[in-house]
Protein backbone atom coordinates (compact mmCIF):
# COMPACT_ATOMS: atom_id res chain seq x y z
CA UNK A 1 0.00 0.00 0.00
CA UNK A 2 2.66 2.32 0.76
CA UNK A 3 4.20 1.85 -2.71
CA UNK A 4 0.63 2.76 -4.19
CA UNK A 5 0.48 5.58 -2.57
CA UNK A 6 4.27 7.13 -3.23
CA UNK A 7 3.41 6.14 -6.85
CA UNK A 8 0.33 8.51 -6.49
CA UNK A 9 1.20 11.19 -4.69
CA UNK A 10 4.74 11.62 -6.59
CA UNK A 11 2.00 11.41 -9.77
CA UNK A 12 0.22 14.17 -8.50
CA UNK A 13 3.25 16.32 -8.14
CA UNK A 14 4.44 15.53 -11.37
CA UNK A 15 1.63 16.08 -13.27
CA UNK A 16 1.21 19.77 -11.18
CA UNK A 17 5.24 20.12 -12.52
CA UNK A 18 4.43 19.63 -16.17
CA UNK A 19 1.04 21.53 -16.27
CA UNK A 20 2.99 24.67 -14.50
CA UNK A 21 5.74 24.20 -17.37
CA UNK A 22 3.10 23.98 -19.98
CA UNK A 23 1.40 27.17 -18.94
CA UNK A 24 4.76 28.95 -18.87
CA UNK A 25 5.81 27.57 -22.03
CA UNK A 26 2.95 28.40 -24.25
CA UNK A 27 4.72 26.30 -27.79
CA UNK A 28 5.53 23.45 -28.79
CA UNK A 29 8.47 24.08 -26.12
CA UNK A 30 6.90 23.06 -23.50
CA UNK A 31 6.78 19.12 -24.27
CA UNK A 32 10.72 19.00 -24.93
CA UNK A 33 11.52 20.94 -21.92
CA UNK A 34 8.99 18.65 -19.81
CA UNK A 35 10.98 15.21 -21.67
CA UNK A 36 14.38 16.58 -21.76
CA UNK A 37 14.13 17.58 -18.03
CA UNK A 38 12.61 14.34 -17.00
CA UNK A 39 14.67 12.41 -19.03
CA UNK A 40 17.84 14.07 -17.08
CA UNK A 41 16.20 13.77 -13.80
CA UNK A 42 15.56 9.93 -14.12
CA UNK A 43 19.17 9.03 -15.15
CA UNK A 44 20.43 11.32 -11.99
CA UNK A 45 17.71 9.54 -9.69
CA UNK A 46 19.19 6.46 -10.82
CA UNK A 47 22.43 6.99 -10.22
CA UNK A 48 22.31 9.08 -6.92
CA UNK A 49 19.46 6.77 -5.08
CA UNK A 50 19.88 3.24 -5.56
CA UNK A 51 20.24 2.36 -1.83
CA UNK A 52 17.21 4.50 -0.84
CA UNK A 53 13.84 2.83 -0.08
CA UNK A 54 11.01 1.17 -3.10
CA UNK A 55 8.70 4.21 -1.79
CA UNK A 56 10.96 6.82 -2.16
CA UNK A 57 12.49 5.81 -5.52
CA UNK A 58 8.74 5.04 -7.05
CA UNK A 59 7.57 8.25 -5.90
CA UNK A 60 10.40 9.88 -7.42
CA UNK A 61 10.70 8.05 -10.59
CA UNK A 62 7.34 6.42 -11.34
CA UNK A 63 5.47 9.02 -9.28
CA UNK A 64 7.03 12.27 -9.98
CA UNK A 65 9.27 11.76 -13.01
CA UNK A 66 6.63 8.99 -15.34
CA UNK A 67 3.69 11.68 -14.91
CA UNK A 68 6.24 14.68 -15.57
CA UNK A 69 7.31 13.73 -18.99
CA UNK A 70 4.54 12.59 -21.20
CA UNK A 71 4.86 10.15 -23.90
CA UNK A 72 1.36 10.05 -25.03
CA UNK A 73 1.68 14.06 -25.83
CA UNK A 74 4.68 13.28 -28.04
CA UNK A 75 2.82 10.85 -29.75
CA UNK A 76 0.22 12.97 -30.48
CA UNK A 77 2.13 15.71 -31.62
CA UNK A 78 3.67 13.20 -33.50
CA UNK A 79 0.56 11.88 -35.46
CA UNK A 80 -0.42 15.15 -36.22
CA UNK A 81 3.32 15.96 -38.04
CA UNK A 82 3.18 12.91 -39.91
CA UNK A 83 -0.60 13.82 -41.24
CA UNK A 84 1.42 16.89 -42.60
CA UNK A 85 4.71 15.99 -43.73
CA UNK A 86 5.92 12.66 -43.38
CA UNK A 87 9.76 13.88 -43.30
CA UNK A 88 8.55 16.36 -40.69
CA UNK A 89 7.38 13.84 -38.13
CA UNK A 90 10.37 11.35 -38.53
CA UNK A 91 12.71 13.90 -37.40
CA UNK A 92 10.55 15.00 -35.08
CA UNK A 93 10.07 11.68 -33.85
CA UNK A 94 14.09 10.68 -34.25
CA UNK A 95 15.28 14.09 -32.69
CA UNK A 96 12.91 14.03 -29.32
CA UNK A 97 14.34 10.15 -29.11
CA UNK A 98 17.80 10.86 -29.37
CA UNK A 99 17.94 13.84 -27.43
CA UNK A 100 15.67 12.12 -24.61
CA UNK A 101 18.36 9.34 -24.42
CA UNK A 102 21.12 11.60 -24.31
CA UNK A 103 19.38 13.55 -21.40
CA UNK A 104 18.67 10.46 -19.64
CA UNK A 105 22.94 9.32 -20.38
CA UNK A 106 23.48 12.61 -18.97
CA UNK A 107 21.78 12.58 -16.01
CA UNK A 108 23.31 9.24 -15.59
CA UNK A 109 26.74 10.68 -15.84
CA UNK A 110 26.03 13.48 -13.99
CA UNK A 111 24.59 11.43 -10.81
CA UNK A 112 27.42 9.05 -11.01
CA UNK A 113 30.17 12.05 -10.39
CA UNK A 114 28.17 13.80 -7.84
CA UNK A 115 28.00 11.03 -6.08
CA UNK A 116 31.43 10.06 -6.07
CA UNK A 117 32.56 12.85 -3.98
Amino acid sequence: MKRLLAVGFGGMAGSLLRAGVYAAVTSAGGLWAVNLAGSLLIGFIAARFPGKSAEFRLFLSTGLIGSFTTFSAFSADWFRLMETSFWQGMVFAVSMTAASVMAAAAGLALGRKRGAR
